[in-house]
């Protein structure tokens, strides 16, 4: 049609211009993902996580070294001697001291979860009250946008959320934080 042209919507802004025209400078997508590297290098595996066949293998040579003890201290010692008994007992102690301290913990390290939250949930999960108020306001302003809440999970607690709005396979990042506080935050764009 010949006047198709002259209705044809404007072009959409990227989703970064969007934010900037609404004076505001969001946390750097680098700083984002040095901060998510860091954490999971933080809340890493455990060694014994890590290294699972090894653990039945401790257990065993613990349990071999404790008998091994016993047998050698009951061929030194006399007959009836109480202390291959004390060495055996004094050798499970120190197993059991060794599992209670948690050497042996097997944690499985941490992951990243993202999941698309309302604006009107961002107060009942938690996020910090300024990021609440800058995230719900940029949502009503821009069209299309959809807020994404990272999560730092680790044995299904979360450790480090931080928030994104996507538009368009867009990002920008409006805050991190965790239990101590606002970690970095989108600021007002320098005049």
């Amino acid at each position: 049609m010949p006047f198709d042209a002259l209705v044809a919507p404007a072009p959409q802004k990227l989703l970064a211009e969007e934010v900037a025209d609404r004076g505001i400078m969001p946390v750097s997508l680098a700083a984002l993902a040095e901060h998510q590297q860091a954490q999971l290098e933080r809340f890493a595996p455990s060694f014994w996580y890590r290294h699972q066949a090894l653990l039945p293998a401790a257990l065993l040579g613990s349990v071999g070294g404790m008998a091994f003890s016993g047998g050698l201290a009951e061929r030194v010692a006399d007959s009836g001697s109480p202390l291959s008994c004390w060495l055996t007992l004094s050798w499970m102690g120190v197993i059991m001291l060794l599992l209670g301290a948690g050497v042996f913990r097997v944690r499985a390290g941490s992951h990243w979860e993202e999941r698309w939250v309302p604006a009107v949930w961002l107060q009942g999960l938690g996020v910090p009250e300024p990021i609440v108020t800058l995230a719900r306001d940029l949502n009503r302003s821009i069209p299309g946008a959809a807020l994404i809440l990272g999560e730092l999970v680790e044995d299904h607690v979360v450790l480090d959320p931080y928030l994104l709005m996507e538009r368009d396979g867009e990002r920008v990042c409006l805050g991190i934080w965790d239990d101590s506080g606002i970690i970095a935050v989108a600021t007002p764009a320098p005049a």
